[in-house]
């Protein structure tokens, strides 16, 4: 048997463990982690050197090659293995868990839940519609990953005073962010990714830019999300016509009185604002600064600035914060990009995008047409975060293999599929990963059955609908 064969079979059986629940999906993860590290060491499966962009730095050495790229080598296996985790999107996370979790310390997300109570006047599906569009357009100028971990929480909080299940309305918003992400350079970290690559580009960087993405997949998102929207209300409708109990006991809360530590909400919105601008101004400013920098930073000033009233809340607020982040979920990321780290490090993934191109290479338009589907299909396994990182040299190499390929379709093809085809499973995306983890606090998780049940059938929709836009825009909105 090939050795990298057994690669691919201890990742199969690792996604397997995740989605079947019968483990949680973290030691899911770390195990088939530990089965790498077993195979990488017993049959020296893995490559030590690995070809990357010539900014990504390298942890050993670096020996420079032709066109841009550098070819690091790890004088360990773990080494290697610690480079496929991406550490700045683990880092963007944990900065922005540290705003939610000082947000909810303040009281900020009770205020919050109240408020869109009243709002919705105790209405189920007018609770998924208000939230799930703030979600879709705070995903605009922020990740989507972002989005849920200060919204999910408050949602939570409506349903427990509403006593409704907040399955429907959890899983709405992760699916409306992702949806609603698509659109915006900044909204899915698969475009940041994206946009990050077309920078260096001549001839592509005047069409990824921040302005780029809305122009040409602002359009096809509103649609995409329209008609996911429709189907959650054609699926729900059982549960929208339930009727909440103490409508109108909550409707006679004054929200204010659930502020616990006002200065410390305060100071905490002051600040995480200022970071959610600053995450929109790199691109027109030209900063030479990640947005997971700024993130942490942003959070490490909340931190300084936080100053609870209560003198006792104020030695413990580490404590408190630190109890607050979802470790185990930032855990789930490592592990997962080492598992798909693995499967590029032998090949496997090359040899998916040459299939892709061997087969559909000779028409521009369904080479395009295959990228959106089989990165919708592969991100609904493997998360579109590292599954992009993959698929942008390979694009890359399709393009260099056949010069008269224009590779800027390409690339929104994979900004599509990827956006959209994360929907399908609760690990096709960071922002549906966040929202499984935050639904477990309350008695009702969501569980792969019920997500499952309801994101294939948007991925379907949002990916025809996307397969409709390349179709006829491919020689004009989406080519360079």
């Amino acid at each position: 048997m090939e050795p990298r064969f057994w690669v691919l079979l201890v990742f199969i059986a690792s996604f397997a463990l995740i989605l079947s629940e019968k483990i949680h999906r973290t030691i899911a993860a770390w195990f088939g982690c530990v089965c790498m590290l077993f195979l990488g060491l017993t049959m020296s499966v893995f490559h030590q050197c690995q070809t990357v962009a010539s900014d990504s730095g390298g942890h050993i050495f670096a020996r420079f090659g032709g066109g841009g790229t550098v070819d690091i080598c790890h004088h360990s296996l773990e080494s290697l293995m610690l480079s496929w985790i991406h550490f700045d999107v683990i880092g963007l996370l944990l900065g922005m868990m540290i705003f939610a979790a000082l947000l909810e310390i303040s009281g900020f997300f009770e205020y919050v839940s109240i408020k869109a109570a009243k709002m919705s006047g105790g209405d189920p599906w007018k609770l998924v519609v208000y939230l799930g569009t703030f979600t879709t357009l705070i995903s605009l100028v922020i990740d989507n990953v972002t989005a849920i971990i200060i919204i999910a929480p408050v949602t939570l909080r409506i349903c427990q005073k509403l006593e409704i299940n907040p399955v429907p309305p959890l899983l709405a918003e992760a699916i409306l962010s992702d949806t609603g992400g698509v659109a915006s350079m900044v909204g899915d970290p698969p475009n940041v990714m994206i946009a990050s690559y077309a920078s260096g580009d001549e001839v592509l960087a005047s069409l990824f830019g921040f302005n780029g993405f809305l122009l040409r997949l602002g359009i096809l998102t509103f649609f995409a999300w329209a008609a996911t929207l429709g189907y959650l209300r054609y699926y729900y409708r059982d549960w929208r016509e339930s009727k909440p109990a103490h409508v109108e006991a909550i409707l006679e809360e004054d929200e204010w009185d659930c502020i616990e530590h006002m200065t410390l909400m305060k100071s905490t919105l002051w600040i995480l604002g200022a970071t959610v601008v600053m995450f929109s101004l790199t691109e027109f400013l030209h900063l030479h600064v990640e947005i997971h920098a700024l993130a942490l930073g942003g959070a490490g000033f909340a931190l300084i600035a936080a100053r609870p009233e209560d003198n006792e809340m104020r030695h413990g607020l580490m404590h408190s914060v630190s109890e607050k982040v979802e470790w185990h979920a930032l855990l789930f990321f490592a592990g997962l990009f080492i598992l798909v780290g693995a499967m590029g490090n032998v090949g496997y993934l090359n040899d998916l995008a040459w299939w892709i191109y061997n087969n559909f290479g000779d028409n521009h338009v369904m080479l395009a047409v295959a990228i959106i589907w089989v990165s919708a299909i592969a991100s609904a396994i493997v998360d579109n975060i590292p599954f992009t990182a993959a698929m942008i040299p390979v694009i890359v190499a399709i393009g260099e293999t056949d010069p008269t390929i224009d590779l800027a379709p390409l690339f929104w093809a994979l900004a599509m599929g990827a956006g959209f085809g994360g929907n399908a499973t609760p690990i096709g995306s960071s922002a549906n990963v966040m929202t499984v983890s935050i639904s477990e606090r309350g008695p009702n998780p969501i569980t792969t059955k019920e997500w499952m049940r309801v994101g294939f059938p948007v991925m379907m929709i949002t990916c025809i609908v996307a397969t409709i836009f390349m179709v006829i825009f491919h020689g004009t909105l989406y080519s360079s």
